[in-house]
């Protein structure tokens, strides 16, 4: 059987995705080449598409496979949820797919590269899904899912079973974070027979107490076991909100609150939650309140579906316990486009948030009042208000994050970053809002939009982990500006002018001592945002540093784009290799961004056509310097003048000057400065 399912799915691989994988990296190879190298990403895409439901040209831009894929085959990222999926996939056409541990490894490499956000160490087929990586990574309910996608049926190996739980140990501590979701050769043909395009899903239920609503269309309802519902998400994934207007991006975000209802008074969870609407194409009930829906489709409560499926996987003896609402409508006998008209007004009713309920607390009344009377400014607490312009005032959720990073507790600061809507519940807006007055809220406002301003400029200038830090710990390092500042709310009009004024160098103060604690600790920056407890022990250490009468700490020179920009030119990359002939004429390379300016400013732009980041190694007697001719008009440039045409072109603002040779790279050999110093290093041997 599994021959035929092998042959199955590589014809669908051809057909479905012909056309849509990057190949260009193999051109010229012979086919016996290219067609296994097309069948592994296409398997990839695939897999892409079960796991996130996103259409067949949107999974195959996912694929990164290639030289310096660094063992990742395909990411897909949902933002919104956020979550992301990392793919490898194994081709086998006698469907007997493994992994092994040099696969393992090569992920595992991966992997700590992209949590580290070494970006420029993958190809430029990763470049264009960087904002979207980064700001996932910076969420601290950031999920990520390897996907080993395999041709085969047998599995992964118990060893390798064994190294991936010891990989989850390293990433889930002490929360969970890392999964991995193996797909077989099963999998995908039960994909292919759903339908990539238009998936057909049945489902069975059992709802004993069920009614009916006959007029003007038949609609059933009564209640399931939450058992049931996530059982259709652990089956069907995407495929189950075909209908939904939403899908599939930010659909399924697990909600938190949900989840911890069901496993903690699962029989209480009908009366706290909504419920579900499924559309489906038929309806058959069973005198027992046995259904089978036949062409369904979930319009209303996917996050409730998806949430369900996450408490069971943690214990489905509570998910068993539970009951959750829910309406089914059988389209037949419906005017044209009432599944439109019921999947819109479903999911486009106000939800009323606590937020929604704080504004009417006594507190926000009176600093509304307090504001207009003591500062003739503006504060806004309802939403849909519009509004003031920055001068004139602030909104109740700008007011309730800086009081957050304001308190002495780092914790809360960490709760406005990772979640905001916690600002609004007792244990916490009790605390931020305890002596509210005017005065008070709005210079911690001023302080906070202080703070950010001096970051705006560190961004630019700083690399690797201290870049991540500046990237995720604004709110840190303006709790850390707070902490410095202890008289804020107290002191004259005149030192608050001073204080203020001062803010940029509190501020670079606040990150030299936050990056001492963390290169000290040799902590993992992403796993500082992951938990509270992390965060507060580095807020701590770097609070203590500026509070006592140390020196402040100097970033380490691979943090500073200038000191790494100043060894490059120093380096003089292209004389040495031209000197030792260490790249061949007509080698490709490709351009790979090194800051988070160059990212925004060229990401896009390269991404609207290949040819704009790509160029090809040539060298003449007559121009030893020009050796990047540029695919995009066919005129040879310097490294570094590419670079600053390329900013031009893009109609960007750019550098007046940037060392090119640390952002043109040979695909498997690395950046020309890299290729230049490994001459060197061999010379000097």
């Amino acid at each position: 059987m599994k021959d035929l399912q092998i042959r199955q799915l590589e014809a669908a691989l051809n057909e479905q995705f012909d056309g849509l994988i990057d190949m260009t990296d193999l051109e010229g190879r012979d086919d016996k080449t290219v067609q296994p190298a097309f069948l592994s990403r296409a398997l990839a895409a695939l897999a892409v598409l079960e796991v996130t439901g996103f259409d067949r040209e949107q999974a195959a831009a996912c694929v990164i496979d290639g030289f310096d894929d660094q063992g990742i085959d395909a990411i897909a990222v949902d933002a919104d949820a956020p979550h992301i999926y990392i793919v490898q996939a194994k081709w086998s056409k006698t469907a007997d797919a493994s992994f092994d541990q040099k696969a393992l490894f090569a992920l595992k490499e991966g992997l700590k590269k992209l949590v580290s956000g070494q970006y420029d160490r993958f190809n430029n087929k990763l470049q264009p899904m960087v904002p979207a990586l980064n700001s996932a990574l910076s969420n601290p309910r950031v999920q990520i899912t390897i996907v080993p996608a395999l041709a085969g049926d047998r599995g992964l190996p118990p060893a390798i079973q064994q190294d991936f739980e010891d990989l989850k140990d390293e990433y889930n501590d002490p929360q969970e974070i890392l999964r991995v979701e193996p797909l077989l050769l099963q999998h995908f043909i039960s994909a292919l027979r759903a339908g990539l395009d238009d998936p057909r899903v049945d489902l069975k239920a059992r709802m004993p107490d069920f009614r009916f609503h006959g007029e003007p269309y038949l609609a059933y309802y009564g209640t399931l076991t939450a058992d049931q519902v996530a059982g259709w998400y652990a089956e069907h994934r995407h495929r189950l909100f075909q209908r939904n207007i939403r899908f599939p991006l930010g659909l399924t975000k697990i909600n938190s609150g949900l989840v911890e209802t069901v496993l903690r008074e699962p029989t209480h969870f009908w009366y706290f939650h909504n419920g579900i609407t499924v559309l489906c194409d038929q309806l058959d009930v069973g005198p027992r309140g046995d259904l089978e829906l036949s062409g369904a489709s979930v319009v209303n409560g996917a996050q409730t579906v998806s949430s369900l499926h996450e408490a069971a996987e943690r214990s489905a003896e509570s998910v068993a316990r539970a009951r959750v609402h829910v309406r089914i409508i059988p389209l037949k006998g419906t005017p044209d486009n009432f599944d439109r008209q019921v999947t819109i007004a479903t999911n486009t009713q106000n939800g009323v948030a606590e937020q929604d309920f704080r504004a009417l607390d006594d507190i926000q009344t009176r600093l509304r009042y307090d504001f207009d009377v003591t500062l003739n400014k503006t504060y806004v607490i309802k939403r849909g208000e519009t509004p003031p312009a920055p001068a004139d005032g602030c909104d109740m959720v700008e007011a309730a994050i800086a009081l957050g990073c304001a308190h002495q507790d780092p914790q809360i600061s960490f709760q406005a970053k990772s979640e905001a809507s916690l600002l609004w519940k007792d244990e916490i807006y009790t605390k931020i809002f305890r002596r509210p007055d005017a005065r008070r809220v709005w210079r911690a406002v001023q302080l906070l939009r202080a703070a950010r301003k001096a970051l705006a400029p560190l961004q630019q200038s700083l690399e690797g982990r201290a870049g991540t830090f500046v990237d995720q710990g604004e709110y840190m390092i303006t709790h850390l500006v707070f902490r410095q500042q202890q008289n804020w709310s107290s002191c004259s009009e005149g030192e608050w002018t001073r204080m203020l004024k001062l803010t940029p160098a509190s501020v670079e103060a606040a990150l030299r001592w936050a990056m001492y604690a963390l290169d000290r600790g040799n902590t993992q920056v992403g796993g500082v945002f992951r938990t509270a407890q992390r965060y507060a022990h580095i807020a701590e250490s770097a609070a203590e540093g500026l509070l006592s009468r140390e020196s402040t700490p100097e970033l380490s020179p691979e943090y500073q784009s200038a000191e790494r920009e100043k060894r490059a030119r120093q380096a003089n990359a292209v004389t040495v290799i031209v000197d030792a002939g260490a790249i061949a004429e007509g080698t490709r390379l490709e351009f790979r961004p090194v800051t988070d300016l160059e990212r925004r400013a060229l990401t896009k732009w390269i991404a609207e056509d290949r040819r704009r980041g790509s160029a090809t190694w040539v060298v003449s007697r007559s121009s030893r310097s020009k050796v990047l001719l540029w695919e995009w008009n066919g005129e040879r440039y310097s490294p570094s003048a590419l670079v600053v045409e390329m900013f031009r072109q893009a109609n960007k603002s750019g550098p007046q000057a940037v060392q090119g040779t640390r952002r043109w790279f040979v695909a498997g050999q690395g950046s020309l400065v890299d290729i230049a110093n490994g001459i060197r290093g061999d010379s000097a041997e």
